[in-house]
């Protein structure tokens, strides 16, 4: 399709079925566990 060719309403239409299409292949990564771990005395220090 051409877009010149598509009226406004037209556009939003296809672009949400685009979108709808790309979504169904769309997996989310799976988040990195946080590393449980003391701060060193130099970060304390920076904190305060």
């Amino acid at each position: 399709m051409k877009t010149a060719e598509l009226t406004k309403d037209e556009k939003a239409a296809e672009a949400l079925r685009l979108l709808e299409e790309a979504w169904a292949y769309y997996t989310p990564q799976p988040k990195p566990q946080a590393v449980a771990r003391e701060p060193d005395l130099f970060e304390y220090a920076n904190a305060a």
